[in-house]
């Protein structure tokens, strides 16, 4: 269904993307207040950081690759490290005093997703590892996709008439 390193390389094209994306949001912030929340600031780092997990996660099997030399024990290499990342960064994320509930809702959900990851390493019976390690990644740009829009979105009541 997927052309591995062709849908690898458009997502982490993506993820740039939305790392350059991560400059416009600075140049923006700096200029009307100069000054960051700290929901603000946690909404940036995370923008950031998922985009590059992301970038990273698109290159990790190829590198994987180069020591396994094995299709299927990459994928599962590749698919364990995913899941241990994402478990470690929503329970990370979880503890930030500028979580809400509905985030940490969302973060839990993340955490049982990482779980999934994990799963394909030990090989209980998961069969579709590119697919469920595209996800993964998908997980990072989307993520990032909402940290960015969290940062420019305006509130209705800061807007003047």
């Amino acid at each position: 269904m997927f052309n591995t390193p062709e849908t690898l390389l458009s997502l982490a094209e993506v993820a740039i993307a939305l790392a350059g994306f991560s400059a416009v949001v600075v140049v923006m912030k700096r200029t009307t207040s100069g000054k960051w929340t700290r929901g603000d600031a946690d909404r940036f780092h995370g923008m950031a950081i998922h985009a590059v997990f992301a970038v990273l996660f698109c290159f990790l099997p190829t590198l994987i690759n180069v020591l396994v030399q094995d299709p299927v024990g990459t994928m599962h290499v590749a698919c364990a490290v995913l899941g241990v990342q994402i478990v470690g960064h929503c329970i990370g994320a979880m503890r930030l005093g500028s979580s809400g509930l509905v985030a940490k809702i969302s973060l839990f959900v993340g955490v049982l997703f990482g779980l999934l990851q994990f799963t394909v390493f030990t090989d209980w019976g998961v069969q579709r590892e590119l697919e469920l390690y595209i996800v993964g990644v998908l997980w990072h740009i989307l993520q990032a996709g909402i940290l960015f829009v969290g940062l420019i979105w305006i509130a209705a009541e800061r807007i003047e008439d």
